[in-house]
């Protein structure tokens, strides 16, 4: 080997072995790099699904809200049926009352409801034929018995209503239905 080919081959190996220390250089910086990138990848992850688990918690808990209100809008509903068809049934267990009880309960409620003890009663029809004329008597009986005027009057004139009565007296009415007095009760 000659001097040329000695710097030659001097030359070459200084070049490999410069190549060889930025080779390595570049791969420790890309090992780097890619080491930053995993734990940048990781870190978004993580943040990712912590975001994603706290809207579902969320979700979740709007969820669970909205089934307990419409469980407790279910269970008032049904409240308000089973309170509605008790009152219904005391409604006819009142308009099925023997005529006796049935002219004893509507004397005293006209007793009750009279103000001067000379209105008129205006009944059904059915009321009317059935027991019209004994609620008067008796109501009369029990104002007299207060020590208040006994004049209640039965009307010729019939109303649209199931049971019960409309005390009147000039433009002045007070409706004592069943109904009405039930819907009271029920408020």
């Amino acid at each position: 080997m000659n001097g040329i080919e000695k710097i030659s081959a001097r030359i070459l190996a200084d070049a490999e072995a410069e190549a060889a220390a930025i080779r390595a250089q570049a791969g420790e910086k890309a090992a780097q790099l890619r080491a930053d990138y995993d734990r940048k990848i990781e870190s978004e992850q993580q943040r990712l699904t912590a975001e994603a688990q706290a809207e579902a918690d969320k979700q979740l808990e709007r969820d669970q809200g909205a089934a307990r209100m419409a469980a407790r809008r279910q269970l008032l509903e049904t409240k308000q049926a089973l309170v509605d068809a008790a009152f219904q049934q005391a409604e006819q267990q009142l308009l099925s009352l023997p005529t006796a009880e049935y002219t004893k309960l509507c004397a005293q409620l006209a007793a009750r409801a009279s103000a001067s003890g000379s209105e008129e009663l205006i009944l059904c029809a059915e009321d009317r034929e059935r027991v019209g004329q004994a609620v008067v008597e008796q109501a009369n009986a029990l104002l007299q018995k207060a020590g208040k005027a006994a004049k209640l009057t039965l009307s010729a004139e019939k109303t649209d209503i199931k049971g019960g009565f409309i005390l009147r007296k000039g433009r002045i009415s007070t409706n004592c239905s069943l109904e009405t007095l039930i819907h009271w009760l029920k408020d």
